[in-house]
């Protein structure tokens, strides 16, 4: 029919309201999230192994956290064991 051309889809995609109602549709759609999920924990495992500072922020919030700390003690005593 030829209503719309590419030059009105990217028009589309650069409206902040239109995107972002578009971004919440997308991830209303069963599955898509959970894939999504994967795909940027992957990429960020991917990071992780240059990011130094972020590594210890993750250290930092561990240990800032009573639950981890009492599993890292647990964990201590079962290494002696």
């Amino acid at each position: 029919m030829g209503l719309i051309e590419a030059s009105d889809v990217s028009k589309l995609l650069s409206d902040p309201e239109m995107a972002s109602e578009m971004a919440k549709a997308v991830l209303e759609t069963p599955g898509v999230m959970e894939t999504l999920a994967d795909d940027i924990a992957e990429d960020l495992g991917d990071e992780l192994d240059n990011a130094q500072e972020f590594k210890k922020q993750i250290v930092d919030a561990a240990m800032a956290n009573p639950e981890f700390r009492k599993r890292l003690a647990l964990k201590l005593v079962e290494d002696d064991d």
